[in-house]
């Protein structure tokens, strides 16, 4: 059995209300959750989380927890990592019903079951196995029009998106050295040292991406530039497979892979 790890910051009732809803439908045993949190927000996270739920506390920073958390665990533990706000997994089908093959209508998402997701871990876990890697993860949107040409897994160089994802906790520990990004250091780092990554294309979660209250949202900082610094960062160390662009949406710094 993995074990099951949430980072959180100042977001209790979400945590509650999103991720830990959605993991006790899967029938997750509490004992197998563990959420961190920084001390200070200790007391406020004790009083709504189930006392089964393993809770502990860890440094400030996401990339600075996510290390805490490497490191607390021995190396080759099973460990799948969820944000504090995640919704639904969900997976990619085909509407045979809808003929046009461009419509989006012809690839809907339907969430998965309690047997599909175990199926699902079980496999991934398998799969790390057999291809000698440690790191897998989901297409990063839900979009099944997107979804739709792709394999439904892959090992080659595709972005691991943090807010869902698992591995074998690897030796030497991983160590992250930036905040934002950090999902995208994460995927550099493993795919170097292991030459893949899992990606299991078919399978999306339902998330809001900068849009939580909570969480980095609540950190004093300016994350458009700090996510500027961090894609800066990534560029100077894996020219190779890194470009840069910037999202029309929201105006954030973003980093593209190329294999």
């Amino acid at each position: 059995m993995p074990v099951f790890l949430i980072p959180s910051l100042s977001r209790e009732q979400v945590l509650v209300s999103k991720t830990l809803a959605l993991l006790q439908e899967y029938q997750v045993p509490p004992e197998d959750i563990h959420v961190f949190v920084i001390e200070e927000q200790l007391a406020s996270y004790q009083q709504v989380l189930p006392p089964t739920i393993q809770l502990h506390t860890g440094p400030v920073g996401l990339h600075h927890m996510r290390n805490h958390i490497h490191e607390s665990f021995p190396p080759g533990t099973r460990m799948v990592w969820l944000d504090d706000d995640i919704t639904r997994l969900c997976k990619m089908t085909i509407d045979q019903t809808v003929p046009d093959l461009r419509s989006s209508k012809r690839f809907p998402l339907s969430p998965l079951t309690k047997e599909e997701f175990w199926a699902f871990i079980e496999d991934a876990f398998r799969d790390l196995t057999s291809h000698s890697l440690h790191l897998f993860g989901i297409y990063p949107v839900k979009n099944g029009f997107f979804m739709k040409d792709l394999p439904a897994k892959t090992t080659d160089l595709r972005f691991i998106v943090g807010c869902f994802w698992g591995c074998i906790n690897p030796d030497p520990p991983l160590v992250l050295s930036i905040e934002e990004k950090e999902d995208f250091e994460r995927t550099l780092i493993l795919y170097e040292r292991d030459l893949g990554v899992l990606r299991y294309n078919h399978i999306a979660p339902v998330t809001s991406y900068y849009k939580e209250k909570g969480g980095m949202q609540s950190r004093q900082q300016d994350r458009k530039e700090t996510g500027k610094q961090s894609c800066q960062y990534l560029l100077e160390k894996y020219p190779q497979y890194c470009r840069l662009y910037t999202s029309k949406k929201n105006g954030m710094f973003e980093v593209r892979l190329r294999g």
